[in-house]
C-alpha cells in the first residue's frame, strides 16, 4: 500500500512540473501561429522552434522575391531604353539572411541533364518558347534553361511576351544558390550575367506578374 502511495505522488508531482513547460510550449506556438507573414520571417531562425523553421523559411522567400537584388554584382539589368538600373545587394536588403537555394534534390536533376545533354559545350546558346507561370510564394522558378560558358557575359531578354513583363534571374546550379532576380522586367530590358566562371553550371529562370503563357525567350553569349 506503501509503495502504491509513493508511486501516485511521483506520478502526480511529475505531472505537476511538466504542465508549466506544455502550457509554455503551447503559448508559443500559438504565438507563432498568430504571426504575419512579415514578422514571421524576421524571426530569429536559430531561436525558432524547429517545426516552425520551414514556414519562416517561406515567408522569407516571398519578401526575398517581391524585390531585385543581386549577390555581389553578378546579376545586372538594363532597362528597354538602355540605362543600366543599379540592383541592391542581397546582403545589404537582407542582413543575416541566408541567399535562397534550389533544394538539393533538384540541383541534382538539373546538373544531371546539363551534362548528359550539353557535354559541357561552353557557350550559352538558347531561343525558344517557355511557359511563364505565376512565381510561387515560397521559392524561385525552377530554370528553363541550364549551361556553362566561358564568355564574360550572359544576355536574357525576352523577344515576346504574352503579358507585359516576366521576372528573371540566374542561379549557380552547382552551388544551388541564386545569383540575382529582378522583377517587373518589361519587354527590350536585358537581364545580365556577369563574369560567370568557366566550367561553372548556371541555370536561367522566368516567370511573370503580368499575364501567363508562352513567352520567346532568348539567353545567349555576349
Amino acid at each position: 500500500m506503501k509503495k502504491n502511495a509513493l508511486s501516485f505522488f511521483s506520478v502526480l508531482t511529475l505531472i505537476l512540473l511538466l504542465t508549466p513547460s506544455l502550457a509554455l510550449a503551447n503559448d508559443r506556438q500559438d504565438h507563432y501561429a498568430s504571426m504575419s507573414q512579415k514578422e514571421l520571417a524576421y524571426q530569429d531562425l536559430d531561436l525558432s522552434p524547429e517545426e516552425w523553421k520551414d514556414e519562416i523559411l517561406d515567408a522569407r522567400n516571398s519578401i526575398i522575391y517581391s524585390t531585385s537584388w543581386t549577390v555581389d554584382g553578378q546579376v545586372a539589368y538594363e532597362l528597354p531604353d538602355g540605362t543600366i538600373e543599379e540592383l541592391p545587394e542581397f546582403s545589404d536588403l537582407f542582413p543575416d539572411w541566408e541567399v535562397p537555394k534550389l533544394k538539393e534534390d533538384v540541383r541534382k536533376e538539373q546538373l544531371a541533364k546539363l551534362t548528359a545533354y550539353d557535354f559541357q559545350i561552353l557557350a550559352a546558346n538558347y531561343v525558344g518558347f517557355v511557359y511563364l507561370f505565376e512565381p510561387s510564394n515560397s521559392s524561385a522558378t525552377l530554370p528553363f534553361y541550364t549551361f556553362y560558358t566561358s564568355a564574360n557575359r550572359v544576355t536574357m531578354i525576352a523577344d515576346s511576351l504574352p503579358g507585359t513583363s516576366y521576372n528573371g534571374g540566374f542561379t549557380n546550379i552547382d552551388t544551388g544558390a541564386d545569383l540575382g532576380y529582378v522583377n517587373n522586367v518589361k519587354q527590350g530590358g536585358k537581364i545580365y550575367l556577369t563574369n560567370p566562371v568557366r566550367n561553372t553550371a548556371y541555370g536561367a529562370r522566368a516567370s511573370t506578374y503580368s499575364t501567363t503563357g508562352y513567352a520567346q525567350m532568348s539567353v545567349v553569349d555576349g
